[in-house]
């Protein structure tokens, strides 16, 4: 039985919702690395768009495609914490399956996010360096 202080039946309202997922965010940039460091990642990627000054839609391009990465690894680490609760501390091949494949997504959602930054950034790098030289 749940103790009487943790929530056990559904959210009642909006603010309920926001204050868990926030709650979820936050847990995942705690235990996960990756997570952390693709924060970095993305918080150099809006310094450099900011730097290069992109128009509208490159930064609509570049959000998206940090928004796809996050969603990707949030979406890797509940998978593996689900296959970690059902098989427990013993090693089963398809869990194994399971849990690459999730990283799998998360390595094809990057793939993408780098294709979106080398249109956004090497425009507007080959214009700098072409003036320099």
């Amino acid at each position: 039985m749940a103790s009487p202080d943790k929530q056990i039946d559904k959210n009642h309202h909006f603010g309920q919702s926001l204050k868990h997922a926030a709650a979820g965010l936050f847990c995942v940039f705690l235990r996960e690395g990756n997570f952390r460091r693709e924060s970095v990642m993305a918080l150099l990627v809006f310094i450099m768009a900011w730097w290069l000054q992109v128009g509208r839609f490159q930064w609509f391009i570049l959000m998206l495609a940090v928004m796809l990465v996050f969603l990707m690894e949030l979406w890797n680490t509940i998978i593996e914490n689900v296959v970690d609760l059902v098989v427990g501390r013993r090693f089963d091949v398809r869990a194994k399956a399971i849990k690459d494949m999730s990283a799998g997504a998360v390595l094809v959602a990057s793939g993408i996010a780098v294709l979106c930054g080398a249109y956004v950034f090497i425009p507007p790098l080959w214009h700098l360096l072409t003036r320099w030289f």
